[in-house]
């Protein structure tokens, strides 16, 4: 009769930690380093290092209050009504 590997016994044990523990982690490791990678890139404009605020002051000196709206809502995610509130009080 063959004798049985005593490892054997934890051979399921180890295939579920490394699905269902280390997949996921290596996942959420790449997908930090690709966001964090891409962040750079999510405020480049034609207006350079300034604040929202100051890139709003300068849309409405130049009347455009209309882009100034959606530069608001595009970078806060503010619904249409808090952006011309923000733009109104900036």
């Amino acid at each position: 009769m063959a004798e049985m590997n005593p490892f054997a016994a934890f051979i399921p044990l180890i295939f579920a930690f490394v699905l269902f523990i280390c997949v996921p982690a290596f996942v959420i490791y790449v997908g930090v380093k690709v966001l964090s990678a891409l962040k750079p890139f999510s405020n480049a404009g034609s207006f350079g290092p300034f604040d929202l605020a100051t890139k709003v002051r300068g849309l409405k000196a130049q009347r455009r209050y209309e882009q100034a709206v959606l530069l608001v809502r595009g970078e806060t995610g503010l619904v249409e009504e808090e952006a011309r509130s923000f733009v109104d009080r900036a």
